[in-house]
């Protein structure tokens, strides 16, 4: 944030600490995790950020506050829809909120529901056959906005599911469900990004890409190298982009909080750094992350226009598989 406003972490801290001030700056912040990356004296930024903003009211949540309201609806529901697929199974995946993002962001014009049949396809491939998980959302956009009461009951939701399953490995291409069932959830099994498991397909792709970094898989869980490795080892040449791994830039927004102009700069800088690699494909592990990068290039009145395809790693994948067959 620091590169479009006039954001300082030390002040929010100094401000809440010292004199009990709360600033738009835990509102503003992406949490995107550079700050505690870099700081010298090993500040835990994050946490700090996450527990300023408990029981509070966001300055600004995008969509009119439809996916909160939804994450909200069902943590007060009764019970999950029952497991599908290979019954007994020791796998599970769980595809996230594609169907939301599909019902509700229509002028983003990408498929979301793809990233869930290309993963199972993917699986298929590689010899995985998990039982698809029906759960509620895994809550990360209402903890990081404040609503832990929403939050907690999520999550008694879902662990319950998961252990009345019996799976032991829970697979997600989600990089912010993998991220919260890994870090604030207590499961007691494997989970997974699929990027980890992708790297033995077998396919033989000739093209040229780039890779995003998503915060939620890089910074805050240190996945780096999978989804790279998913691509090589798959014959695809990745073309790496000005700031990259532990250096990327966040897409801009978080949580479904703040997209306005400030965050769309940043996203257009992330764009910029796209194109300028000369590759036709970015690559991304975020649901979140494709929404906001194909939303700003199919903006009606953009001032730049981005020849770039931008599609989810497993999408990119699985059509290459198709495409051999």
């Amino acid at each position: 944030m620091r590169r479009v406003s006039k954001t300082s972490p030390r002040s929010s801290i100094y401000n809440s600490n010292v004199y009990g001030l709360e600033t738009k700056d835990i509102w503003t912040c992406l949490t995107c995790g550079l700050c505690p990356q870099e700081c010298p004296q090993q500040v835990d930024f994050l946490n700090f950020i996450k527990q300023e903003r408990e029981g509070k009211q966001p300055l600004e949540v995008a969509h009119l506050g439809v996916f909160t309201e939804l994450a909200e609806l069902s943590s007060r529901l009764n019970g999950n829809t029952r497991p599908e697929g290979a019954s007994g199974s020791k796998y599970g995946y769980f595809p996230g909120c594609v169907d939301s993002l599909g019902l509700f962001l229509h002028d983003v014009r990408c498929d979301f529901g793809e990233i869930a049949t290309s993963s199972l396809m993917l699986l298929d491939k590689i010899g995985i056959k998990p039982q698809v998980m029906q759960m509620k959302c895994c809550g990360h956009d209402v903890l990081w906005q404040g609503k832990n009461d929403t939050f907690d009951r999520l999550k008694k939701s879902n662990a319950q599911y998961i252990e009345d399953s019996g799976i032991d490995t829970l697979v997600t291409s989600c990089a912010e469900c993998y991220r919260t069932f890994s870090k604030d959830y207590n499961l007691g099994i494997r989970v997974v990004h699929i990027s980890e498991l992708l790297d033995k397909l077998g396919l033989r792709i000739n093209a040229e890409v780039t890779y995003h970094d998503p915060c939620r898989l890089g910074r805050h869980m240190g996945i780096y190298d999978a989804p790279r490795k998913a691509l090589a080892s798959n014959g695809a040449k990745i073309i790496e982009m000005e700031h990259s791994k532990e250096k990327a830039l966040c897409c801009g927004v978080s949580s479904f909080m703040n997209c306005n102009e400030q965050t769309k700069a940043l996203r257009m800088a992330r764009m910029d750094e796209a194109a300028a690699t000369g590759a036709r494909t970015l690559i991304t592990t975020c649901p979140k992350c494709l929404a906001h990068f194909n939303c700003l290039k199919n903006e009606k009145d953009a001032v730049k226009k981005y020849d770039l395809d931008v599609v989810d790693l497993t999408v990119f994948l699985a059509r290459q598989l198709e495409g051999a067959k």
